[in-house]
């Protein structure tokens, strides 16, 4: 098998398991000899298809292939309605707006909309954090099972943010709470200073998933307020989930 055609190989597969890869799937799920399984994954790290996770040293798309797909996401359905949406909640609220993508253990921002607030909170696209320790992150993992949630963070969450969760039983029962109300939210977790609520959209028709967020900052977050982004939040989510077909806002 060319290079050129294994790189594809292991790129469809990554596709298909919807996570990282390790030398061992390469051998269970394409009957490829270990040693040219260990040799292509180095080979794509090297050339910056992928990048290997420090802690797993399991092999994922490096931002390379995540830009390239934003620019995939820009012609598609869902990436435009969300750019849409973001662009009246934050005309209304002030605040910045993300689009954000899962990635490994982190999410990846892939766009953003500024906001009319004095204080501007803002990251950029390219920007990564932690998935465990931000609202997008766990809108995003919330779609998963609790069982594919412990296998992505199978080592112990580092302990870095006083109010993210410090182990995976604790992010699983905030995942819990995220399904049921059907929005995530974090205050004072990968940003100190910094709240934010989010929701996520499912395209079925592409398997693209993306999360939307408003970030604001945390002297501004009371009970009220917060409740109040978020109703604005689910809002426009289950207006464009119900256009694409998203099963979450079909409910």
């Amino acid at each position: 098998m060319a290079s050129l055609e294994s790189a594809g190989v292991i790129l469809r597969l990554i596709n298909s398991l919807q996570r990282q890869v390790t030398v061992t799937d390469l051998v269970e799920h394409l009957a490829m000899p270990k040693s040219s399984a260990s040799r292509l994954l180095k080979q794509m790290a090297e050339e910056g298809f992928l990048e290997r996770d420090a802690i797993s040293r399991a092999y994922g798309p490096a931002l390379m292939v995540l830009e390239l797909s934003r620019l995939v996401r820009s012609t598609t359905q869902l990436f435009p309605l969300l750019q849409q949406a973001l662009q009246g909640l934050c005309s209304k609220s002030g605040y910045t707006g993300y689009i954000s993508v899962l990635d490994g253990l982190d999410v990846l921002v892939l766009f953003v909309q500024s906001g009319s607030h004095p204080l501007r909170l803002m990251t950029y696209p390219g920007h990564r954090s932690p998935a465990w320790a931000t609202s997008t992150g766990r809108a995003l993992l919330a779609l998963d099972s609790d069982d594919a949630v412990r296998q992505r963070f199978a080592a112990e969450l580092p302990r870095i943010f006083a109010n993210a969760p410090a182990n995976v039983p604790e992010l699983i029962a905030r995942l819990d709470q995220v399904r049921r109300q059907r929005y995530a939210s974090a205050l004072n977790e990968a940003l100190p200073g910094v709240g934010s609520v989010s929701c996520t959209v499912t395209d079925p028709a592409t398997r693209e998933r993306l999360a939307f967020c408003l970030s604001f900052p945390s002297a501004d977050a009371d009970a009220s307020s917060t409740q109040a982004l978020a109703q604005d939040l689910t809002t426009e989510a289950s207006s464009i989930g119900l256009l694409v077909g998203d099963p979450l806002w079909a409910r």
